[in-house]
């Protein structure tokens, strides 16, 4: 209660404070024989000042002076600085101008032709820039613009011309014409020396960044979707990103940085706000920035959690100047990306009846032609049913919107971003109108963050957050993936969705023990499940300027608590099953269906299950952070960090369990800059993990790093004006795992030996048993999971750093895997059960970069192309699997995600039977002496061979196809290959974006009912099954080979072996994003009370392109029983005031 009250009173103050900070805030320089430009690179370091020069005011910067000054103003100084030379300056807010002044220069007299210049000015993207410095050309006549992007300012000659001047920004001078407004366009300053980027533990000048990173455009996170997740793949150089399902509340997508290098724990380390958290439910209304870290100078210090990269998100933190109040709001509407499509009932009973034909069971042994031609009437659809249950149970379209409504401001002493926001979703499954429940998907989220910085002294700062959201779920009781399954499972002929007599519903089933499922019962009468979750994150963050002890010395530390709930309460219930009591005589005389249960669920009413979740986190971090330049030359920095965390799960299964997380750790990182040109960087990790044993619990992870500039060498001017940036950067390093398994908290405490009773070790004294005792976890040395990493990197800017290019080669050996010992460890050893041991290697090759292009062509159009692209190519050097007599056998040199399988060389034509034939008639003694035409298949015998049937690849060539002829075989569905490339094209209010995403080398071994009939014929078939091989369509490229039942030794078993035949692309190329947008005039926003305002469209998922055709190739699903990815179009608006 006391931190909220501070928090409410923090915010009131921030929002009523004066602007007090120029006559306020005081100085205290003591420089000697520097230059002015020296002494201003100071103040700017040591204040929030910053300065904009004239360029014949830069004439007079490398003039020496001393300066001694203790808490002073800043006018008293800068009257000091500049009191013997011919410049004069002036301060607004936190903007200082110096400029040459004439001192014979008269006061001229304001021409009569003299107007009121007004308009606004704003970034490449149109974002609105508050405090851009705006002169008169030729004049000391100037102003800023507001909080609201716009400037005001009465020229003073008869040809004015304006120059716009903005920190990070290009200067631009604009002749006026006859207009009155003027609303201008500045260009970013890509690359200047002094922009920040973010690094391990802090900021860093991207100047002097060697480590690889990625950043994400604030703007590109905007788009229609629950989880923040999946705005990434495409966007992000390094990342590699599938959404592996579509439904609401469940629908994050699996990230990953560089590829996967282990079995074990391969997810990045995320970072919100400096803490480790979940980030997918954050709304994109509230980042400041997203950063990608993937190297191990990058990496290294955050030791056991930094292996797999690191994620580093920001929210937005306040802003000095009046309070604005933003609003962003859309509707939109869903449908899936692609539906699976079952074939109809007609074509189902074909393809049925042509499987039994292939087995020697007639023509129409399961279905006459009389029932096939009823069924196509569609005269009686309860007894011959043609039933799409996908059309039975999904709507076409869902719903979904989102609000987001925030305050920023402050003054120069405390400033605060405030932000509420919602969003709702719901899902695609049907309801039924007659139960007294909802059992459709709605999904809402109540987001809440606020932060607070506050300049407490001179030289002390603190910053707190607080953030967190309430969600809550509803869905029906069987779980999406089950009522998908359903559908499939269920062919349209079984029967029909449901019975009405007399106004009461009856579901359909003929199993009289209940082992069939109905689609539309599973969806909508089988009851509801609710989920409720929320969280609240907290961190407060100070930092103390310790300049008094040693100058650029700064002291912070980060406190953060967390605390999650999640709740789930379920009522379920199992419908009794109905079937017509005799289809010879169906009907009564009122026409209405004659029914007999088949089977008694003993009760229909609905049943209640719980259970409940909850965790809590402490995190603190102290650090000492340096930085000096001496000189004009050499800048140093160093930094040293303490880290430890707690976490504790309030609802623990088992002993092992509650007991709490946790890690610890120290870090260093301490780096050189000469003349901005050469670049040297050292950093270390020195963490602890529980999981291994107090001599291996701490773990030391170096790293260091080299970087070159020859774009600042004397011999690169003659270029620069085509290659005007050249940089090149080397880091190499080592960084810790201590993850036992894929989940927290999987095989903890491996290191301590486990015992359990066994009987098949007792013996008897007397009339009494004793069991015996065996060790159930053998106790091994266990250690860290080290990974290696190299990287060198190339960033490129070309026509005036117009066009941008970063270009990475990375190497990673990924070494003390855990791994069960199966190779390492011999059988005689003793072990009931084999240990495990650090005895795995993997090995990553590949390369990521970016590009950009951005031409502002007039004031009125503007261009941005940019791609990017991500290759790792992972592979196992040592899995410690025995070594098997053939190499293909061995999976080195094969991806972490391979399948088993043969090699499928095609399907046997009749005259490969005819061989087969001819061979088996031949005398045994002829026989004997004649090879054998082909192997023997697995499964059946050679004699079981029918034409249409699979071939396979005698790896060995000994005749037959067993074990020994598999290989390993593809890259498993996380694609190897990733790629996303657009542009935005701006025409004064308008905007347009559009963004293609693509993945490759990323494929999947598919089964179940798309392999159909495999299981006796129960489930249904995909529309495809018309493209099968069949003796009267006998072609080597069907999908299908030839039909028959999976339950018999001439049916297909040898058909669906895992092999090539059946591993399928899902690599696929799709039309991510697309936006249009429109800013309204300022005259409609002034008649509206509002600052600016804009309307937009925006679309998601909008085109897929791929080989694969059954289902969305991103899901995670080998038969297409998976709640698909969706399409959106949303219509928003946005507004400040």
């Amino acid at each position: 209660m006391k931190i909220s009250i501070l928090l409410l009173f923090l915010c009131l103050f921030s929002i009523t404070a004066e602007n007090i900070y120029p006559q306020q805030k005081e100085l205290s320089l003591n420089l000697k024989n520097v230059t002015l430009g020296q002494a201003i690179s100071e103040i700017e370091q040591t204040s929030d000042y910053v300065f904009l020069i004239t360029d014949d005011a830069r004439k007079e910067l490398n003039k020496k002076t001393d300066i001694h000054a203790r808490r002073e103003s800043i006018n008293k100084i800068l009257e000091s600085l500049l009191k013997n030379t011919s410049l004069k300056y002036s301060v607004i807010e936190r903007q200082i101008s110096v400029y040459k002044s004439d001192s014979k220069t008269k006061i001229q007299q304001v021409p009569t032709s003299a107007r009121e210049i007004t308009g606004r000015v704003m970034d490449g993207k149109g974002e609105l820039l508050i405090g851009v410095n705006v002169i008169e050309v030729g004049t000391t006549n100037g102003t800023i613009t507001d909080n609201n992007g716009t400037y005001t300012i009465r020229t003073t000659t008869d040809r004015p011309k304006l120059k716009f001047s903005y920190i990070g920004f290009k200067d631009q001078e604009v002749s006026i014409g006859k207009e009155n407004i003027l609303d201008v366009v500045i260009e970013e300053a890509v690359g200047e020396l002094d922009e920040i980027v973010v690094v391990g533990y802090g900021e860093q000048r991207k100047i002097s960044t060697i480590g690889s990173q990625s950043s994400l455009k604030i703007q590109d996170v905007k788009a229609p979707t629950g989880s923040l997740s999946n705005v990434l793949a495409g966007r992000l150089a390094g990342i590699v990103g599938v959404q592996r399902t579509g439904e609401p509340g469940k629908d994050a997508a699996d990230i990953w940085i560089r590829g996967i290098s282990t079995p074990n724990g391969s997810t990045p380390l995320i970072l919100v706000d400096g803490v480790e958290r979940p980030f997918n439910d954050l709304d994109p209304e509230d980042i400041e920035s997203i950063t990608l870290l993937k190297d191990a100078s990058a990496t290294a210090v955050y030791g056991v959690r930094g292996a797999n990269g690191v994620l580093v998100i920001k929210t937005k933190p306040g802003i000095i100047g009046k309070p604005s109040v933003n609003i962003d709001y859309y509707e939109g509407f869903n449908r899936f990306t692609k539906d699976p499509i079952m074939a109809n009932g007609i074509t189902y009973m074909e393809a049925a009846n042509e499987a039994s034909y292939n087995m020697g069971e007639g023509q129409y042994k399961n279905y006459s032609q009389e029932y096939i031609e009823n069924t196509r009437s569609g005269s009686d659809p309860l007894l011959y049913p043609n039933v799409n249950w996908r059309k039975e149970i999904f709507n076409d379209w869902a719903h979904s919107r989102r609000a987001n409504v925030n305050i920023r401001g402050g003054s120069q002493m405390a400033q605060f971003y405030s932000s509420v926001s919602y969003y709702n979703e719901t899902g695609m499954i049907k309801t039924n109108d007659s139960e007294n429940y909802d059992s459709g998907i709605n999904f809402n989220r109540y987001n809440f963050m606020t932060n607070l910085n506050v300049q407490l002294t001179p030289t002390t700062k603190v910053d707190v957050g607080v953030q967190g959201y309430l969600s809550n779920g509803n869905y029906p009781a069987q779980s999406s993936q089950t009522i998908f399954s359903s559908t499939m499972e269920v062919n349209p002929v079984k029967y029909p969705a449901m019975f009405v007599v007399d106004g009461v519903q009856y579901v359909p089933g003929t199993h009289t023990q209940g082992a069939e499922r109905n689609p539309y019962s599973d969806a909508t009468k089988r009851g509801y499940r609710k989920t409720m979750s929320n969280r609240v994150q907290s961190n407060v963050r100070i930092t103390q300027d310790l300049d008094f002890l040693l100058k650029g010395l700064s002291l912070t530390s980060m406190f953060a608590f967390d605390a999650v709930t999640t709740r789930e309460r379920w009522y379920e219930k199992r419908e009794n099953t109905y079937y017509f009591k005799d289809r010879s005589n169906p009907y009564d005389e009122q026409g209405k269906p004659i029914l007999i249960p088949t089977w008694n669920s003993g009760s229909t009413a609905l049943s209640f299950g719980k259970s409940f979740e909850g965790q809590q986190k402490d995190y603190f971090e102290a650090s000492l952070n340096w930085e000096r330049l001496f000189g004009e030359d050499h800048r140093v920095s160093a930094m040293a960090i303490y880290t430890q965390e707690s976490r504790t799960y309030n609802e623990a299964n088992n002993i092992i369990q509650s007991i709490p997380f946790r890690v610890q750790g120290f870090a260093g990182r301490a780096t050189y800059a000469l003349k901005d040109r050469y670049f040297a960087e050292f950093n270390i990790g020195y963490n602890g993990g529980e999981n291994f044993p107090k001599t291996k619990r701490f773990g030391t992870f170096p790293a260091i790093g080299a970087g070159w500039v020859p774009s600042s060498e004397p011999f690169w001017d003659p270029i620069k004006d085509v290659f005007s940036f050249f940089k090149i950067r080397y880091t190499y390093g080592k960084v810790g795992n201590s993850r036992t398994g894929t989940n927290l908290g999987d095989r903890r405490f491996m290191y301590i030996e486990q015992y359990g009773w066994n009987n098949d070790y007792g013996y008897s004294f007397g009339t009494n048993g004793r069991s015996g005792v065996v060790i159930s976890n053998p106790r091994t040395d266990l250690g860290w999971e080290v990974a290696t990493k190299q990287d060198l990197g190339f960033d490129l800017k070309f026509f005036k750093d117009d066009l941008n290019v970063t270009f990475d080669l990375f190497k990673e050996n990924r070494t003390d895997i855990l791994l069960l010992r199966n190779n390492s460890l011999p059988g005689y050893a003793g072990f009931q059960s084999v240990p495990y041991g650090n005895v795995g290697e993997t090995k990553t090759l590949g390369f990521d970069g970016n590009i950009e292009y951005f031409k502002r062509i007039n004031n009125d159009w503007a261009i941005t192309l940019r791609g990017n692209m991500t290759y790792a190519d992972p592979e196992w050097v040592d899995d410690d699997q025995p070594l098997r007599e053939y190499a293909w056998r061995n999976r080195k040199g094969f991806s972490l995600t391979s399948i088993e399988g043969y090699e499928a060389l095609g399907l046997y034509t009749q005259t490969d039977i005819d061989l087969i034939n001819a061979w088996y008639a031949l005398p045994a003694s002829e026989r004997a002496n004649t090879p054998q035409p082909f192997p023997t298949p697995p499964k059946v015998g050679l004699t079981d061979v029918k034409a249409g049937d699979m071939m396979y690849k005698d790896m060995n060539e000994d005749g037959k196809i067993d074990d020994n002829d598999k290989s390993w075989l593809g890259n498993g569905d996380v694609p190897i290959l990733n790629y996303g490339f657009g542009f935005n094209l701006d025409y004064k209010r308008f905007s347009l974006g559009v963004l293609f995403q693509g993945t490759g080398k990323a494929n999947r071994f598919i089964g179940g009912i798309v392999r159909p009939f495999n299981d006796a014929g129960v489930g249904a078939v995909y529309s495809n099954i018309t493209d099968r091989w069949s003796q009267d369509n006998p072609k080597q490229d069907a999908f299908y080979p030839r039909l028959a039942y999976g339950n018999d030794a001439l049916g297909n078993q040898n058909n669906f072996e895992n092999s090539t035949w059946w591993l399928k692309d899902m690599s696929f190329f799709r039309l991510k994003t697309l936006q249009l947008s429109y800013k309204l005039p300022k005259t409609w926003c002034e008649k509206a009370n509002v600052n600016n305002a804009s309307v937009y469209m925006m679309g998601m998922n909008l085109f897929t392109f791929s080989k694969w055709k059954l289902w969305d190739p991103e899901l995670n699903t080998d038969n297409g029983t998976k709640y698909p990815n969706t399409t959106s179009f949303t219509v928003g608006v946005t507004f400040s005031f």
